[in-house]
């Protein structure tokens, strides 16, 4: 019931993006008692903690495999790899994401750092393979920057892309601006 309710929720959400349906709306729509929805779920809040922290997790294990992937690509492959890769984890989760920015940004804003922590490490790997060069400090201020350049340039291009824009085109773009931030960097 609790994976239905969750389900649900998304639908809701896909039907009104940005817009957060009330518990009430939520049992209508699964055909289930509001009771029912309460014996789950405190509030409708809780329902969106819920799909927020299971958003966050495949969106970091996927960009962790899709990381994982470039390691042996040339880096222009490599970078579009990642691309791809989170622009379509964005895609996947677009109702939940959306909903986040229609609340201020604050909640999977917020919660991007966890979707980072685990990730810098391998966050650091093509960097260094681009520019071996780089110490340890300009390495870290690089990986910060494109770390959030990135995110929010495949969010732009998994959800605000304007209609009939090449989406391939824009993933392209999008790899040859953090490549050309990697082989730029100052050496310090």
């Amino acid at each position: 019931m609790r994976a239905r309710l969750l389900a649900g929720t998304i639908e809701l959400l896909q039907k009104k993006p940005g817009y957060l349906p009330t518990t009430y709306q939520l049992a209508r729509h699964v055909h289930v008692s509001i009771g029912t929805v309460y014996r789950y779920f405190t509030d409708i809040e809780s329902v969106m903690d819920e799909l927020r922290t299971a958003t966050i997790h495949d969106i970091t294990t996927r960009l962790a495999t899709g990381i994982g992937r470039a390691m042996d690509q040339a880096p222009a492959d490599a970078i579009v790899t990642i691309v791809e890769t989170l622009t379509s984890a964005f895609e996947e989760h677009e109702a939940v994401v959306r909903t986040a920015f229609a609340a201020g940004g604050s909640e999977l804003g917020g919660q991007w750092k966890d979707i980072e922590r685990p990730l810098l490490p391998l966050a650091r790997i093509m960097p260094t393979r681009i520019r071996p060069d780089l110490d340890d400090d300009v390495l870290d201020d690089l990986v910060f920057l494109t770390m959030g350049a990135t995110a929010s340039l495949c969010m732009r291009v998994a959800l605000f892309r304007p209609a009939g824009s090449d989406r391939t085109m824009l993933v392209a773009t999008t790899a040859r601006m953090l490549l050309a931030a990697f082989e730029g960097a100052d050496s310090g």
